[in-house]
């Protein structure tokens, strides 16, 4: 089988795009047996003057009447990635893959033999209001982002979700129909040779250490976090709090004896990628209260390193974090005392080297990127 793999990267490499996610799709399928090729759907683009007045529209206008803009999610960007897509051959090539990009699946011709599977871990009208950069659009990007979204999973033959809830979304929202739509998680943007296996041990007389990472502060629930730490402190626990993935933390935070943060970290960079796997296996366990999640990366990652996960119920989350299991999931309402009350009662019970242990076997059986490349081929042999 051979496979066209579509995405907006210049060169397939980019480990940047979509938090890794793409590189190591690509990689999943060359894994699979599959013979791969990459296209950038902006390889033949040159901006024209019409281009020029558009995209300084979307940059401009809205914003003058406090209105935000999702290019991504525009009839504009369809016709930036025509210009590569119309004119390319797909004669010789099975199936189409393309990770996340609703606007490259509408802008491929109609006429195409080549099954078309869309790789998402949202539908674009799920995300509303639910992340902030999808929330307050100017009028009709709402529009647009919604036919375009529904066009995309119709025009796709096989939908690869990341999440049930995602799942559930695209039945609901699009009237996809639910044997098109397959649940592969994804797995963790760590190479699996590079995640020990570690025999935690978890005794009251050693600092405990809680880990948390992400890049936007408030909607990755660090403040939650962080008062967790400090209600758990308070009952005598001797915390460390670490914390990756902010470039710049408020100065109040950084000044706490017990908070190490580590700043952001580029997988990219050898020297980077070495500390972060260094950091994560000194680890405890994983405090990420998440306000909006589809399909989070850094829980395959937690989950590699044998971390319990104390998480908001909230997105794809469950098919990531079994309550009792390899974590907990916590209503939304739930403030930091609560993700507190749940960790000290894992510690009075001994819980948690169980959960460790669940948490490293979740990642073996379904969140590697293996397990994704084993599952997808089942799929699209099928297909």
């Amino acid at each position: 089988m051979k496979v066209l793999f579509i995405s907006t990267s210049a060169t397939s490499d980019d480990r940047r795009a979509w938090s890794g996610t793409v590189y190591q799709a690509f990689k999943g399928l060359e894994r699979a047996g599959f013979e791969v090729d990459y296209l950038s759907a902006m390889r033949d683009y040159r901006q024209t003057f019409m281009d020029k007045l558009r995209c300084t529209y979307w940059l401009r206008v809205p914003g003058k009447f406090g209105k935000q803009t999702r290019m991504d999610e525009s009839f504009y960007t369809v016709g930036i990635f025509k210009h590569t897509l119309k004119k390319f051959d797909y004669s010789g090539y099975d199936v189409i893959f393309v990770p996340t990009h609703i606007a490259i699946v509408n802008a491929l011709p109609k006429n195409i033999r080549a099954k078309v599977v869309h790789l998402v871990d949202a539908t674009v009208d799920s995300l509303f209001g639910y992340y902030t950069e999808f929330s307050n659009l100017w009028f009709h990007n709402y529009w647009e982002a919604h036919i375009l979204g529904k066009r995309a999973f119709r025009r796709s033959d096989m939908i690869i979700a990341s999440s049930e809830w995602c799942r559930q979304n695209a039945i609901r929202q699009y009237g996809i129909d639910p044997e098109k739509i397959k649940v592969v998680e994804f797995g963790a943007n760590i190479d699996m040779k590079d995640i020990p296996a570690i025999d935690r041990r978890y005794e009251p007389s050693m600092p405990l250490r809680i880990y948390w990472s992400g890049v936007n502060w408030e909607r990755k629930g660090g403040d939650i976090a962080m008062d967790c730490c400090k209600v758990l402190i308070e009952r005598g626990y001797a915390v460390e709090f670490h914390i990756t993935g902010m470039k710049s933390l408020p100065q109040a935070i950084k000044n706490l004896p017990w908070v190490f943060d580590h700043g952001f970290l580029d997988k990219n960079i050898p020297e980077e990628y070495h500390r972060l796997i260094e950091i994560m296996s000194g680890q405890d366990i994983f405090v990420f209260p998440s306000r909006a999640e589809c399909s989070s990366i850094a829980l395959c990652e937690a989950n590699g390193f044998g971390l319990p996960c104390f998480v908001y119920d909230t997105g794809g989350t469950a098919n990531y974090v079994e309550n009792g299991k390899n974590g907990y999931m916590l209503p939304l309402s739930a403030a930091g005392k609560d993700f507190a009350d749940k960790i000290d009662d894992c510690m009075r019970n001994g819980r948690l080297a169980a959960m460790s242990v669940a948490a490293r076997k979740k990642y073996e059986t379904d969140l590697n990127w293996k397990c994704w490349s084993d599952k997808l081929k089942h799929e699209l042999e099928n297909i």
